[in-house]
């Protein structure tokens, strides 16, 4: 629809024809990244550890870095989306405790798929802040 001012098409919803405009990301492309990154541990590290380990100690060894990628990884989310997103307290204490949960466990299976669903998402949000 021609805008009576300028007689030119409104891009409704498009950025260059392209990319549709998405509203801002839930979680920082800082805190998924660091999500995506304690997430990938176990696939390429804590497993091939835990496997010459007698089975009580396999336990032992699971909780334990489960807890500490929790703790590291709810902390590091946390204050990224407070500081630097600019979140509220609670909603950044929420955001990294959900991030730290997925990266705390002993499996690679939620902080991959979300956090590139986030990094993606966050990254067009900047194209978006380039092109205002």
């Amino acid at each position: 629809m021609p805008d009576s001012t300028t007689d030119k098409p409104k891009a409704s919803g498009v950025l260059r024809g392209t990319i549709p405009e998405l509203s801002k990301s839930p979680v920082h492309l800082l805190s998924a990244i660091v999500a995506l990154a304690a997430d990938k541990l176990w696939d390429v590290m804590l497993l091939d550890m835990a496997r010459t380990l007698p089975p009580a100690e396999k336990e032992r060894f699971f909780l334990c870095a489960g807890l500490l990628l929790l703790l590291l990884t709810s902390l590091s989310a946390t204050l990224t989306q407070r500081w630097v997103d600019a979140d509220p307290l609670g909603t950044a204490l929420a955001k990294g405790l959900a991030m730290g949960m997925l990266a705390g466990l002993p499996y690679s299976f939620g902080s991959t798929e979300l956090g590139l669903i986030f990094i993606g998402w966050s990254g067009i949000n900047e194209l978006q802040k380039l092109e205002k």
